[in-house]
């Protein structure tokens, strides 16, 4: 007999915020998560931590034999909604041409920034797009990138990648100064940490910490000055102590399709510097709370640093804004994209 559920999601791996989500769906949905994988590296062991809640399997072997098995849950169950977690995979895109478009939904959750839409990957993109009938997109930088992919459906700003470990916003207090900072995430090229780490040779009254590790750890410790502090890995239930005792979160990164980190750095009262290549930059990152810079341009990251230090006002109504944010609001309004997809 088959099993009916409301929602069938495909996605790569059981991410926390993720589970977290799925958690609070399936209070009111049946809902059943396929996962195509669930290991990755350069993640804290508890990046894939949380008590799943709801129906749940993971595909084992190659490709070919995690398509089988994909095939088989799709027709041995009924379902209302076929949710991907994108395009990547093999299950993924063979699913959508196996259920009716109708049914179909696709998380986007990569930004026009880093996704390609020309070429041979981006026509695989744009034929698995002609299957779906909805987008859930996580921000206006993967609404872009949809339309670009030629959707004409109906696309859903979620406002986020995922429930995340929110706390109450701190009450508002002001400071003196702007002296330190703080990175968190993987040391890889992408982050841009290698212009970051020489940007602040130009700043030595200012502290620079860095929670993380990754391929280029060695590298960058060898150029970065003495007020560039390595601090290594953090479990994620720890962090919010170092945002809230942190001036400025800045994330410089090359390619960023959301950035979770900033989300938790908002939600621990800390303004923001991100390049203007994070995903979240324009939903998130407001003259309000943060400010941006060109990805390439030292001088650029330079000026956004001097202003922000310089200004003790300015600094000082960010932190002021900030302390206004309804992360729960936030994160019942995605909830909420989920249940009504």
């Amino acid at each position: 007999m088959k099993s009916q559920y409301d929602q069938l999601y495909i996605t790569n791996l059981p991410s926390f915020y993720k589970i977290k989500l799925w958690n609070e769906v399936a209070k009111k949905k049946k809902i059943l998560v396929i996962f195509t994988g669930d290991t990755a590296g350069e993640r804290n062991a508890d990046f894939f931590k949380g008590e799943m809640l709801f129906d749940h399997i993971f595909l084992k072997g190659g490709a070919l034999k995690k398509c089988f098995q994909t095939i088989k849950k799709l027709f041995r169950n009924h379902f209302e909604r076929l949710i991907t977690g994108g395009w990547d995979g093999l299950p993924a895109l063979l699913s959508v041409f196996l259920t009716k478009k109708k049914k179909n939904v696709c998380i986007v959750e990569s930004s026009i920034f880093e996704s390609k839409t020309t070429g041979i990957k981006g026509s695989i993109k744009k034929l698995f797009m002609k299957r779906i009938s909805k987008v859930l997109a996580s921000g206006l930088p993967q609404k872009e990138l949809v339309k670009a992919l030629g959707f004409k459906g109906y696309v859903i700003l979620t406002g986020g990648c995922g429930v995340l470990n929110y706390h109450p916003q701190p009450v508002f207090e002001t400071r003196k100064e702007v002296r330190r900072f703080l990175y968190v995430g993987r040391l890889v090229d992408v982050k841009n940490l290698e212009l970051l780490i020489s940007v602040f040779k130009t700043f030595p009254q200012l502290t620079l910490e860095i929670i993380g590790f990754g391929a280029l750890e060695d590298e960058l410790k060898k150029i970065a000055p003495k007020n560039v502090i390595f601090l290594g890995a953090v479990p994620n239930t720890d962090l919010a102590n170092y945002y809230k005792r942190t001036d400025i979160f800045i994330l410089p990164s090359k390619i960023e399709p959301w950035g979770l980190v900033v989300e938790e750095a908002l939600n621990n009262g800390t303004p923001v510097i991100v390049s203007d290549r994070v995903g979240c930059k324009d939903d998130l990152v407001t003259e309000e709370t943060g400010l941006k810079f060109k990805w390439d341009e030292a001088e650029s990251l330079k000026a956004v640093i001097t202003k922000i230090t310089a200004d003790i006002d300015l600094y000082n109504k960010l932190r002021l804004n900030i302390s206004k944010l309804d992360f729960q609001k936030r994160a019942q309004q995605q909830i909420d994209c989920y249940l009504n997809c």
